[in-house]
């Protein structure tokens, strides 16, 4: 008997991997066919026993949107050049950066010379890496050595785009998402950022066109009706932009994004109760980012209620010690409850990092930084 149970083990071991195996193929046919539910379907039953399956599942949740399972079933995966390039891609969509730095390096280490997609994806990532921390040279010099290792892929131009656009290059981010739609008219990552500047520059008809014209391709995509909701918020179509925002949720309940801009529309119109669900619900979803705290603190300002504000911006801090804008509003509440000590230590926290408006303060104040 004790012989014979490994010999057991191990025909039971690939018998559920030939099943596996099947099911895998069954889903890259149905996927092929554009089938993506009954893809996801098949990829699901082969989760337990196949790493592939689990690849498989997290690429194609990553093509839908859903960026948080994705990285789950990517982290599940295995550790090969194709698995790590694309969880860093998803971690960068979660902004999860130093996760996305991670897994990008990992990449570019086990990517092949000439698999150059891998490779420029991971190359990519660890621009929008640099450029989330304001080193636009080191993006830069990323993003150009992915558009070499794949100079037909829309993803570089793309990512040059947003670099261009966080260096204050409106015009030339703009060039950059047209040549990415150019390169791939249904590229959905294009029509978001193009509909994206087009509300930066406060032209949400044009937003609008653009948006619908990317949604009648992907129409669930939650990154576009998100914009799209933002856009009917600039036109002061409310409930056109609930609408659009409800349904981002509706694909994807943990969409951070749209639980804010929710926030923002019943901050608008003065009902803070309904404000603060919003962004309660966006910081449990993304606890790592800033701006649902910032969001949150603001409301309580309005509802003069300063010690949560300041309870609200001080998480903010914890996460971005950078964040000069937020230590002024800090200061500035402290100020208003008379507490001068925290105020002045605020202030000069902002004005060592170079905030105008907190420098002139303590020049005004006599204080150094």
């Amino acid at each position: 008997m004790t012989r014979k149970a490994p010999i057991l083990a191990l025909a039971m071991a690939l018998t559920l991997g030939a099943a596996a195996q099947g099911l895998v193929d069954k889903g890259l046919n149905a996927e092929a066919k554009g089938l993506d539910d009954l893809a996801e379907g098949y990829f699901r039953q082969a989760t337990d026993t196949s790493a592939t399956a689990r690849l498989r599942l997290g690429m194609l949740l990553e093509r839908r949107e859903h960026y948080s399972e994705a990285a789950r079933w990517l982290s599940a995966a295995d550790t090969s050049a194709t698995a790590m390039a694309h969880l860093a891609a998803v971690r960068s969509e979660l902004k999860q950066w130093p996760e996305a730095k991670q897994a990008a390096e990992k990449a570019v280490e086990l990517a092949d010379a000439g698999d150059g997609p891998t490779r420029a994806s991971a190359m990519g990532t660890l621009a929008l890496f640099y450029c989330a921390e304001g080193n636009y040279t080191n993006a830069l010099t990323w993003v150009k050595k992915a558009t070499a290792e794949d100079a037909g892929s829309p993803r570089p131009k793309n990512i040059e785009g947003i670099i261009l656009f966080k260096r204050g290059n409106i015009n030339e981010a703009v060039k950059a998402f047209r040549e990415a739609l150019k390169a791939d008219p249904e590229n959905a990552d294009a029509h978001f950022n193009l509909g994206a500047m087009y509300c930066y520059r406060n032209n949400p008809d044009m937003a609008v066109a653009t948006l619908r014209k990317g949604l009648k391709i992907h129409r669930q995509s939650v990154k576009l009706l998100y914009c799209l909701g933002w856009a009917f918020m600039l036109k002061d179509e409310s409930e056109h932009a609930i609408e659009s925002l409800q349904m981002a949720i509706g694909i994807d309940s943990t969409y951070a994004d749209a639980y804010n801009r929710l926030g923002d529309i019943y901050f608008g119109r003065a009902e803070y109760s309904r404000a603060i669900e919003q962004y309660r619900k966006a910081i449990h979803h993304a606890p790592h980012r800033t701006e649902g705290y910032r969001l949150l603190g603001r409301t309580y300002v309005e509802m003069q209620q300063y010690t949560k504000a300041i309870g609200q911006y001080q998480k903010a801090v914890a996460i971005d010690k950078k964040d000069d804008e937020t230590y002024c509003r800090i200061a500035e509440l402290y100020g208003r409850q008379k507490q001068p000590a925290k105020e002045k230590a605020n202030y000069r926290r902002a004005a060592k990092l170079g905030n105008a408006a907190a420098q002139k303060w303590c020049t005004k104040n006599g204080v150094t930084y």
